[in-house]
């Protein structure tokens, strides 16, 4: 059950893998965002004149700071009203009609500067409106600390058009090769909630003292808050994932206006002599000239760590760097998200999150808000197929306006079958929007790769799928058959061929619950003597699985265990993990006793997998819970059973005269279910199948 921490747990760091020994924290500027009251109100004004006119105007001075950011309250704006921002410090302007400001969420840009004049502009006939700004923003800097890895800082200015940063939180952000181009950034940079956040690109020079300065508004983009999806829970497990509205004064979206993203890695590869760049915007200090303070940056430095998802490198950063790309300079692509110091003078390496993460990958392939495709949009009339048995099937779907109109002849299905070369078809036109495609002579055991792709009626190319981490779908031809890869208990100890440390051990002590789910031993992480965990040490540990084997599997993969877990029960301490081949997949949450519970793995690349149950307390306090128990562990899947009845074309589970029967009434026809050979055709050579396999299955 949870406790109350005290102030000095809560001084624990709780970022860090216990596995890492060089100290670490999250990159942020370490920024204090102000407030002042401003109660500003135009009241209801109307334009009845024949002439655009400016019916509200008041200069919001905030003397304490070198720039602001006004906030709107009970605001209408009709339409042919605008509301005109301008700093008089350098003239920069910004322009919310009622969508954007919406857009926005009643925020206005970063201006430069203790003064922005304000001014609801009007057209001719212009409704009732009324503006209100209730308060002024600006940010307070303090100290951040250091990584740089080394006795200098080596960075350099830099102009990657991929790269911005992210304000007020004081982190960077990057766009990204998914279909609208959107965000990845840091999750802890989205821990205080994302009001009023921008991300700016060309940022100029801070000022002598390193005070910042902000691009124009014109590069400038508010976040969507509905688009976020966001992970913050250790080192490996950081992540944010989102998109910006289009922008208020060139109407561009920030690929638009920027035209480049960065290519994301499927994961990354292994340490072997490569160099790892980092581009953000991190603060400075001396004797690193102060104009460079939270302008981009880039330093590439060695490759020093990779291990399940964290990643570890020897390049140079400090608190603002949070967010940025972690990119492998041999392949050029983002292996990753920076977010932690780590270096120091005497060695170490600062840490990211590698773009594999579990959670990562699935926000990715379900994008939210103004992350959503939205070019064209494909639908599929039933489940998009993953299986099919032999034999000849089709597959409907449409394809609907976005933000373009799909232009009909563009519309093609592409397979490759077995490693070939993609075969690009034009699929039937049903008519208003829908296709009809059909997989011809599927035979058992055939991999099918395959995509779809049209052309909008603006020329903007879609292909589908559309996760950058994705390149197509995969079709597998068999009959789906139950198959269990790993069935163990712990009746006599901990199996040979599993391993365990830390804590884990085999046993039948008294620490259970009454009852077990098939009445043997457990495994068990505590100490058997005083039935807990508590031993005064910060305890990690891992039961194993032996390798399993995946060959011929196709469908979900799922682990079911019968366990009982009582740990603290927050979720920054005693985190009881499931890991997939090194990589956490899951967290266990307490048990009311045993329980039986099923996880369905994600998506796994290779032909074998290892599970891991890992329990790490993070710290020494609060451990004195009874622990984890497991008492049997089954893995189980959907196979491809390439051995089926060859010939039984009536599913009776006989080859038999009823098979030939059918044959003959189906003659000649396509599409049909005694097609048994699955060429496209009911024929002779059916009936020379069925012949092949007389007899019951």
């Amino acid at each position: 059950m949870p406790v109350l921490r005290s102030l000095s747990a809560l001084c624990v760091c709780t970022l860090g893998l216990a596995a890492l020994a060089t100290p670490t924290h999250a990159q942020t500027t370490n920024a204090q965002l102000r407030a002042r009251s401003v109660d500003v109100s135009s009241g209801v004004v109307t334009n009845s004149s024949d002439t655009t006119a400016v019916l509200f105007s008041h200069v919001v001075t905030l003397p304490e700071a070198n720039d602001m950011q006004l906030h709107f309250g009970r605001t209408k704006l009709a339409d042919g009203c605008t509301v005109r921002l301008t700093s008089l410090t350098d003239g920069h302007m910004q322009h919310h009609d009622a969508t954007t400001l919406h857009q926005w969420r009643n925020h206005s840009a970063w201006f430069n500067g203790t003064m922005v004049h304000v001014e609801l502009v009007a057209e001719p006939g212009a409704g009732a409106s009324h503006v209100t700004i209730d308060s002024a923003h600006w940010v307070r800097r303090m100290a951040s600390p250091r990584s740089i890895c080394g006795s200098s800082d080596d960075r350099v200015p830099s102009s990657d058009p991929r790269a911005a940063r992210h304000y007020p939180v004081g982190c960077s952000v990057w766009l990204i090769n998914d279909a609208n181009h959107t965000f990845l950034s840091a999750g802890h940079c989205m821990d205080e909630g994302v009001d009023g956040h921008v991300a700016e690109f060309n940022v100029p020079l801070s000022d002598s003292n390193g005070n910042i300065n902000h691009p124009g508004p014109e590069d400038q983009y508010a976040m969507d808050p509905d688009s976020l999806q966001w992970g913050y829970v250790q080192i490996g497990n950081d992540w944010a994932y989102f998109g910006c509205w289009p922008n208020t004064e060139t109407g561009m979206t920030p690929y638009q206006a920027q035209g480049a993203s960065y290519v994301l890695a499927n994961m990354p590869d292994p340490v072997a002599d490569q160099d790892i760049t980092i581009i953000g915007y991190g603060t400075t200090s001396s004797p690193i000239n102060p104009q460079w303070n939270q302008i981009q940056k880039t330093h590439t430095g060695p490759y020093a760590h990779f291990e399940g998802t964290v990643l570890g490198y020897q390049t140079d950063t400090t608190g603002g760097n949070s967010g940025s790309a972690v990119l492998d300079e041999a392949t050029g692509l983002a292996i990753g998200i920076h977010t932690n110091a780590g270096c120091g003078s005497s060695g170490g390496f600062n840490h990211g999150c590698a773009i594999h993460q579990v959670d990562l990958q699935n926000a990715l392939a379900n994008p939210q808000g103004v992350c959503i495709p939205n070019v064209l949009v494909l639908s599929f009339a039933d489940e998009r197929p993953g299986i099919l048995p032999p034999g000849t099937h089709t597959m409907d779907f449409a394809i609907a306006e976005g933000n373009e109109m799909p232009v009909p002849e563009s519309v093609q299905v592409g397979v490759s079958t077995n490693g070939g070369a993609m075969n690009w078809v034009s699929p039937e036109a049903l008519g208003e929007g829908q296709w009809r495609h059909t997989w011809h002579g599927l035979s058992c055991d055939d991999v099918h790769h395959w995509q779809i792709r049209a052309t909008g009626d603006g020329g903007t190319d879609v292909v589908w799928p559309l996760s950058p981490s994705m390149d197509h779908w995969t079709l597998h031809v068999g009959e789906l058959n139950d198959v269990t890869l790993l069935q163990t208990s712990f009746a006599k100890g901990i199996p040979d061929d599993w391993s365990a440390d830390g804590l884990w051990h085999g046993t039948s002590d008294s620490c259970a619950p009454s009852g077990t789910c098939d009445g043997s031993g457990v495994a068990y992480f505590g100490v058997d003597s005083d039935c807990s965990y508590d031993t005064g040490e910060t305890e990690v540990g891992t039961l194993q699985t032996p390798r399993i084997d995946l060959e011929g599997i196709s469908g979900n993969v799922m682990v079911r265990v019968c366990m009982s877990l009582e740990t603290e029960g927050d979720s920054s301490y005693d985190i009881p993990m499931l890991e997939v081949n090194g990589t956490p997949v899951h967290t266990f949450s307490d048990t009311d006793g045993w329980e039986t519970i099923d996880v369905q793995l994600p998506s796994i690349s290779g032909d074998t997998l290892d599970l891991g149950f890992n329990l790490n307390t993070v710290d020494n306090l609060y451990n004195d819970y009874t622990g984890w128990h497991i008492n049997t562990v089954i893995v189980f899947a959907q196979g491809i059973d390439c051995d089926a009845c060859q010939g039984d074309v009536t599913g009776d589970g006989m080859v038999s005269t009823d098979d030939i029967l059918l044959i003959i009434a189906h003659w000649g026809q396509s599409g049909s279910p005694a097609d048994a050979d699955g060429d496209g055709v009911v024929n002779a050579s059916d009936i020379l199948l069925v012949l092949s396999g007389w007899g019951a299955c």
